[in-house]
């Protein structure tokens, strides 16, 4: 497939961003080579369906990618993904499964990015969000507002038809949540916007809590001796957890 120049300007419209990369920034591999799904492939949450032994809410729990060189559009890009586990453990509110997904994008024979992608399944419903303790001192911060209209665009940029990002009644009467769940992958993206320019070579990040439409989400960052600590929060509760290492 061809990497398309058009992923990442609708990706960068949705970031703000004055105009679009000339290469594939760090993580912006999310809104490339999306494959189509017939919308009769969907399953009730608008992923596409898998094993009904799978329990129902699904959730991007942490990645873990690196990158050793820059993906370019315009041009053949490969992309393989494979499971590469599933294991189940019990939870606090009940069993947990973990499902760890491969994914190798690559360009002239050579592996360009690589991620490791842990999705969580869980038919507990969602835990109340309780504030944390005092963060460490943060370098830089950066506030993004969310609204509607970013959740529908990022969903749209990165083919993402999870139903909790846009139908409201499905989110709050099926899965429970309070309101539209904001992505992880754009908090994730939030914390990468947010950080002074350096080259990356590895991105990882953990989810901790959910964020909800309407809230403005805080990115955060300081220097460490061999890259960046980043983390998100949203009225006193830490989100995300994230290490940029140069």
């Amino acid at each position: 497939m061809i990497l398309a120049a058009s992923d990442l300007a609708r990706l960068a419209a949705v970031l703000d961003r004055p105009k679009a990369p000339t290469e594939v920034p760090p993580a912006w591999h999310w809104a490339c080579l999306a494959k189509p799904v017939r919308r009769s492939d969907l399953g009730p949450d608008g992923h596409p369906r898998r094993d009904p032994s799978l329990p129902p809410r699904r959730m991007f729990a942490a990645a873990d990618m690196t990158f050793a060189g820059p993906l370019l559009p315009g041009v053949e890009t490969g992309l393989v993904e494979t499971i590469a586990a599933v294991e189940e453990k019990a939870g606090a509110s009940g069993p947990l499964t973990f499902v760890t997904v491969e994914r190798a994008f690559s360009q002239a024979g050579a592996v360009r990015v690589h991620e490791r992608q842990t999705i969580v399944y869980t038919a507990a419903p969602p835990a109340p969000r309780t504030p944390d303790a005092e963060p460490p001192s943060a370098e830089w911060s950066r506030e993004t507002p969310t609204d509607p209209v970013l959740l529908f665009a990022f969903s749209a940029a990165t083919s993402n038809s999870h139903r909790i990002h846009y139908d409201l009644p499905y989110t709050t009467q099926v899965e429970g949540y309070p309101g539209l769940v904001v992505h992880g992958p754009l908090i994730a993206l939030l914390l990468l916007e947010a950080m002074p320019a350096r080259p990356i070579a590895r991105f990882s990040f953990r989810a901790l809590k959910p964020a909800f439409v309407g809230e403005t989400i805080t990115a955060h960052g300081r220097l460490v001796d061999d890259g960046a600590e980043l983390w998100a929060s949203t009225g006193g509760a830490t989100l995300m957890k994230a290490k940029a290492t140069f």
